[in-house]
């Protein structure tokens, strides 16, 4: 019996073991009567348009399991509904994952299974394919297809899609396929941010790595910014109800996730100022000392994003910088109160560990860790050229003397379940030329002012280029004032890397569970 294109989509419904399953369906798959029908046969299936139909539905089939698709475009569901849900994507990439994702979409679905049949014929030889190669590929399988009726088998890819020769090529290649995801990405309403900030992140890291340089990537970054921007006035604010039951959402959900989580021993490292830039070297670190099954997610930081509001955050379990109290304590209340067995199991919270084993972690089951070296590594950057390069070196060469695997690897021996994440990233910064230091709320952090009223922040910000933010769920009355693009409050052209503000690399950090 022939497999289905739709196999992988099937085997992803049925790992889940949720009565209820919602799946984002980017590609509006759920359209597709073959791939329906096989659904139907264990499900009771429902397209999302509005609440009450919904819950009318969830009532009339109580009892079987229930499958939901969810329009991408559409941004609201219930939150009970979803909080007793498994939330899934589907994407038609995932079925085809060396394709490009913008040439797929003009796929006839009657071409689905003949496509499918001749991209496994040779997945294993193919590299990246832009949209360009994939449409040529894509067409000599369908003429092959005609002409025989069988034949997928053909000696290589278009001439463009030749594989390379060198490892330069290769990851100049590499980088233009990142490029190219990015700019999908950042064309779709609404913007995953979550998606899009891995793909972001690598490509940073690849390019300074590597030396490579793109005529586009400024370009890029500020239509980034720009959209990310938009995205902070308009949505960040929902973020805070989304169900936390399947992934956190905001770094103050982390410890109430890692609570459903069945391990009897867990372990949260929080490296202070990690984005995925920087995740990239410490995951290529970690797989040198053969550690490489990650599962990987991304996580909004709070604003403003500073250690004194977002880690506490992390380790309070509050989002409110009113509630918030200092990291161990934090830590200590939310498990003893929220945890399985809380009140009974040993629990221990260590701040500005130096990287390396202590024997004395052993002794709990329940463990929170902070590692500043790359905060530190970020601050202590000096002649900063509109890159992180320098600190990326930096940082990889510190790394390699941490014993920081070692501490991974014990960890892992001593049966606990490690998660790594971040409070914030940062980025490299210009100064402005406006001083403010009166309402720095860290010295080093220099992107974020927070002033005690709205009459205070929108005084300052008269004939400025800068953001007034308002947040009375996090700040109170409270208002903070953020600088444009890559920007800092300091002397003009001064150059650092530094955090506090609304850039993507600031906000979206790595949320990573390391697997033995």
């Amino acid at each position: 019996m022939e497999r289905k294109w739709y196999h992988f989509l099937l085997n992803k419904i049925n790992k889940s073991y949720h009565d209820l399953i919602i799946v984002v369906d980017y590609d509006h798959l759920s359209r597709v009567p073959e791939l329906r029908l096989a659904l139907q046969e264990n499900f009771a299936v429902h397209d999302y348009r509005r609440e009450l139909p919904l819950r009318l539905f969830l009532k009339e089939q109580a009892g079987r399991r229930v499958l939901v698709f969810k329009p991408p475009e559409t941004t609201y569901l219930p939150y009970d509904i979803e909080a007793g849900s498994d939330v899934i994507g589907w994407q038609l990439s995932e079925v085809f994952p060396k394709l490009h994702p913008a040439a797929l979409k003009s796929l006839l679905v009657e071409n689905y299974q003949p496509v499918y049949e001749a991209y496994w014929e040779m997945e294993s030889s193919l590299k990246m394919l832009d949209a360009e190669e994939t449409r040529h590929l894509v067409e000599r399988w369908l003429a092959t297809r005609a002409e025989t009726g069988t034949n997928y088998k053909v000696d290589s890819p278009p001439e463009a899609g030749k594989s390379c020769e060198s490892k330069e090529e290769q990851e100049k290649y590499r980088c233009q396929a990142l490029c190219s995801k990015v700019e999908e990405l950042l064309q779709q309403a609404p913007v995953d941010w979550r998606a899009l900030a891995p793909f972001w992140g690598e490509l940073s890291f690849r390019l300074n790595h590597s030396g490579i340089e793109m005529a586009n990537i400024r370009e890029l970054d500020r239509q980034i910014s720009k959209r990310f921007k938009e995205f902070i006035l308009a949505s960040y604010h929902n973020l805070f109800y989304e169900s936390y039951i399947t992934r956190p959402a905001t770094v103050d959900k982390v410890l109430p996730y890692l609570g459903y989580q069945p391990a009897a021993k867990k372990a949260l490292i929080c490296l202070d100022g990690m984005g995925f830039q920087e995740w990239c070297c410490l995951k290529q670190y970690l797989a040198g000392y053969g550690m490489g099954k990650f599962g990987e997610k991304a996580v909004f930081a709070l604003l403003p994003t500073l250690t004194k509001v977002s880690r506490r955050a992390l380790f309070c379990g509050q989002h409110a910088i009113k509630e918030q109290v200092e990291e161990e304590k934090g830590f200590l209340n939310f498990v003893r109160r929220n945890w399985p067995g809380g009140k009974d199991r040993p629990a221990g919270m260590f701040l500005n560990i130096d990287g390396a084993w202590r024997r004395e972690y052993g002794n709990y089951d329940y463990l929170g860790l902070i590692y500043n070296l790359v905060d530190d590594i970020a601050h202590n950057t000096i002649n900063v050229k509109d890159s992180k390069e320098l600190m990326q070196k930096s940082l990889v060469m510190h790394l390699k003397r941490s014993g920081f695997s070692e501490l991974v690897r014990k960890l892992l021996e001593e049966s606990f379940q490690v998660y790594l994440t971040s409070d914030h990233g940062s980025v490299w910064c210009r100064g402005n030329g406006h001083l403010a230091a009166k309402w720095l709320v860290e010295d080093k952090a220099r992107r974020a002012l927070m002033f005690q009223n709205d009459h205070l922040a929108r005084d300052f910000a008269t004939g400025k280029n800068v953001l007034v933010y308002e947040n009375s769920s996090l700040f109170g009355e409270m208002v903070a004032v953020f600088p444009s693009y890559r920007e800092m409050f300091g002397d003009k052209d001064d150059t650092a890397i530094s955090h506090g503000g609304v850039h993507l690399e600031e906000v979206i950090v790595p949320f990573v569970e390391i697997k033995s």
